[in-house]
C-alpha cells in the first residue's frame, strides 16, 4: 500500500502529445489531477459544462477525456455522445464520488474506458490514465470479414 506522500511514476510512451480534457465544474478536481499528473508530458485543459466541452472538442483533439458523472447542463453521456462523432475519438473516463457496479457497467457497455472514484487516489489515477494513454496509442487491428 502506498502512503499519501509516495510518488508513483508511470512509464508513458515518449512521443506524442499527451493531452487530457477534464470536464468538471469542480476546481478541486482540476487541482488534484494536475498535482497527481505533474509529469511534464501531460497537457491538461478544463471545461465546466457539456456545452464548453463540445466547443473545446471541436477545436482540440485530446487523447483522453475525464468527465464528471453529473454536470451543470447534462451528464457524462452527453459528452460521450459528442466524443463518438469525432474522427479520432478520445477515450472517456467517468469520475464520480458515488460509483457503483451499475455506473461501471453502464460506462463500459456504452464504450467508455473506465470509472475513477473521488477523492482521487494517486496510484489509481496514474495507473488508469497510463493504461488509457497506451490503449489510445495502440493501433486497432482490422478484422477480416467472416463468411459463413
Amino acid at each position: 500500500m502506498l502512503s499519501g506522500t509516495q510518488k508513483v511514476h508511470a512509464q508513458f510512451p515518449g512521443s506524442g502529445k499527451i493531452s487530457i480534457l477534464l470536464v468538471s465544474p469542480f476546481q478541486e478536481d482540476d487541482s488534484s489531477l494536475r498535482h497527481i499528473l505533474h509529469n511534464d508530458g501531460w497537457q491538461i485543459s478544463r471545461c465546466k459544462t457539456v456545452k464548453e466541452a463540445s466547443a473545446q472538442l471541436k477545436k482540440d483533439a485530446p487523447s483522453i477525456v475525464i468527465c464528471e458523472r453529473d454536470l451543470p447542463d447534462g451528464c457524462w453521456k452527453d459528452v460521450f455522445g459528442f466524443v463518438g462523432s469525432l474522427t479520432n475519438p478520445p477515450l472517456v473516463l467517468v469520475v464520480s464520488r458515488h460509483a457503483d457496479e451499475n455506473l461501471w457497467g453502464e460506462v463500459l457497455n456504452l464504450g467508455g474506458y473506465d470509472v475513477l472514484l473521488k477523492p482521487f487516489d494517486r496510484a489509481e489515477v496514474t495507473r488508469v490514465v497510463g493504461m488509457a494513454w497506451r490503449h489510445f496509442l495502440r493501433p486497432v487491428p482490422k478484422l477480416a470479414p467472416q463468411f459463413a
